[in-house]
């Protein structure tokens, strides 16, 4: 495959986030981001809320959104209470800086001529390490309400049964890694996909589990391009 490095692939695309800060029952907060747009600059739109309403080429999923924040610094995100139904939508998007994991999603895009993806996420919580990360699910599980962090929840169906669609035949990528802490999330996530059909690269340690996108050895970075682009390929072959 061409591979393309960052510079060039942010000129191409743009992202866009969706920032909020999630108020659960007892008056807890944390910081969170529901969904990543990622879009060609040639996608004709009139403003970022209307990616939220549009239906991508394609979805990922991946474990939580890291360190992702607003490139404005003085963005103050609104603060949201579960379940919102239709109130989720459309969604306040501001610009976001992309990380090294989104290239790989972008490289993939381009390989397969896709110009709008959208990034969801096992979980909303931005923390960029994944052992506090894991920390913070667990004591949020034994909070009232302290699960709805995901998209997957019950609580939030109607939000996460649209943020699904994407263009006909085209399966879900998955890639949030191979953490056994991800498990819980893991099965809530699939069992909420149902039927639908996926693509990922295996990761060995589980069945549930699987490869992140972006490792830390560019050989490894590149084996996970080529491993997706195969499983791609025999997804479309059926």
């Amino acid at each position: 495959m061409n591979f393309m490095y960052a510079a060039e692939l942010k000129k191409r695309f743009s992202c866009y986030g969706h920032f909020y800060e999630l108020v659960l029952g007892r008056g807890e907060r944390a910081k969170c981001r529901s969904v990543l747009e990622l879009v060609d600059r040639s996608v004709s739109w009139l403003v970022p809320a209307e990616l939220s309403e549009l239906t991508p080429d394609a979805v990922v999923i991946m474990m939580n959104p890291g360190s992702s924040h607003p490139k404005e610094t003085g963005y103050v995100p609104a603060t949201i209470a579960y379940p919102q139904g239709a109130a989720a939508f459309p969604k306040d998007l501001v610009p976001t800086q992309p990380d090294n994991t989104q290239y790989q999603v972008m490289r993939i895009a381009v390989e397969q001529g896709w110009s709008h993806i959208r990034v969801l996420n096992l979980s909303d919580l931005r923390d960029p390490k994944s052992g506090s990360f894991l920390q913070t699910v667990q004591a949020l599980g034994e909070i009232s309400g302290g699960h709805v962090h995901s998209i997957f929840c019950p609580e939030r169906t109607e939000e996460c049964v649209q943020s699904l669609r994407r263009k006909k035949n085209v399966p879900i990528l998955l890639g949030w890694g191979q953490d056994p802490g991800l498990l819980p999330l893991a099965k809530q996530c699939l069992g909420r996909i149902g039927s639908e059909p996926t693509a990922t690269v295996p990761s060995g340690v589980h069945p549930l589990l699987n490869a992140h996108p972006s490792p830390m050895l560019q050989r490894k970075k590149l084996d996970w391009l080529g491993g997706m682009l195969q499983a791609l390929d025999v997804a479309a072959a059926k």
